[in-house]
């Protein structure tokens, strides 16, 4: 039997892997496909513009769901789940990789693929 994959690291990165599989997956192909869309997109557009640190504490708190699916209209308008982190290498170590300190970050970084 084949090791299976490892279980993600943080709960961010669980909900990034599950709305890639939405996409990739044919479940998900339209911005209008994704529950209540209108709203996820008008709280996409404000998280995007809104400050590392004020859009980092607001994605702390969100609903799994709710996430989720932010995740899954990131992917279809950016090309990627992580453009919410996309200015900040930092957040997306700490909130993504469940990295928190610049060695470890290095380790990960500099360490076997």
């Amino acid at each position: 039997m084949f090791p299976t994959a490892a279980p993600p690291r943080t709960r961010i990165a669980g909900l990034a892997a599950r709305a890639r599989n939405v996409v990739d997956s044919g479940l998900c192909t339209r911005t209008s496909a994704v529950p209540d869309w209108l709203a996820r997109l008008d709280q996409l557009e404000h998280l995007t513009a809104a400050p590392a640190a004020d859009r980092r504490a607001t994605i702390a708190i969100l609903a799994d769901d709710v996430l989720c699916d932010l995740l899954v209209l990131s992917y279809l308008r950016h090309g990627t789940p992580y453009a919410l982190w996309a200015d900040t290498l930092a957040g997306f170590a700490a909130d993504v990789l469940g990295v928190t300190t610049w060695a470890q970050l290095h380790a990960r970084l500099d360490g076997p693929w």
